[in-house]
């Protein structure tokens, strides 16, 4: 996120030369497209979480 936040800096200094333009923005989308896959691996990886709950003892069951 912080390589986001420093090439997005660069696209939208005025300063910018007109020739990295096009190549800072196609990077700032790459960069936008791997946080969103990271994001929706980890909310999947959360959701399957197999933790399963232990049932109450039962003596009698012995």
């Amino acid at each position: 996120m912080a390589m986001r936040d420093r090439v997005a800096e660069q696209v939208a200094d005025p300063n910018c030369p007109p020739r990295d333009l096009a190549s800072l923005t196609r990077r700032l989308e790459e960069i936008r497209k791997q946080i969103g896959a990271e994001r929706e691996r980890l909310r999947k990886e959360a959701e399957d979480d197999d933790t399963v709950e232990d049932e109450a003892w039962d003596e009698e069951a012995i």
